[in-house]
């Protein structure tokens, strides 16, 4: 019995290690999965490759995608996706992919998160002509005294 528990134990603990030695996926890796994802129109998957930030972007395209029709969600889905080009540096990379749907060179921006490479999204990489809102500065307020001129006191 007890040579039983020491084998037991033995593959267990081997398990456990085995297990801590599971490869990282590279930005590459990481920047074509999230572009198969898609173009398969499966948001869900997406967000798992996206930072904590991005998900209101991914959700934001989802509502852009579901307007399409069944032609460019075709053309999407077939199209070839190849990464050309990948650039790192500490904890940030950025992925070229060459997306044969458009013919154009689409540069994904990833940052680690919790030792994890995930695609870094902003509103103004899926809308052109985005103009964040502006932010509240006080140092642009007037002053209440070049607002109006003072009220006589009677």
């Amino acid at each position: 019995m007890t040579k039983f528990l020491r084998i037991l134990t033995l593959l267990l603990i081997t398990g456990y290690l085995l297990s801590g030695c599971k490869k990282r996926a590279s930005p590459q890796e990481v920047a074509l999965e999230f572009m198969h994802a898609i173009q398969e129109s499966n948001f869900e998957q997406a967000r798992d490759y996206a930072t904590k930030e991005s998900q209101q972007v991914i959700q934001l395209y989802s509502f852009f995608d579901a307007r399409r029709n069944e032609t460019e969600r075709e053309k999407i889905k077939n199209a070839h996706i190849e990464v050309i080009d990948s650039k790192e540096s500490g904890d940030k990379a950025t992925v070229t992919v060459l997306n044969s749907s458009s013919k154009q060179k689409e540069m994904l921006q990833l940052i680690k998160e919790h030792g994890q490479w995930k695609i870094s999204l902003t509103f103004e990489s899926i809308i052109p002509n985005y103009i964040p809102p502006a932010t509240f500065d006080s140092s642009n307020m007037m002053q209440p005294d070049t607002l109006m001129p003072p009220v006589p006191v009677k």
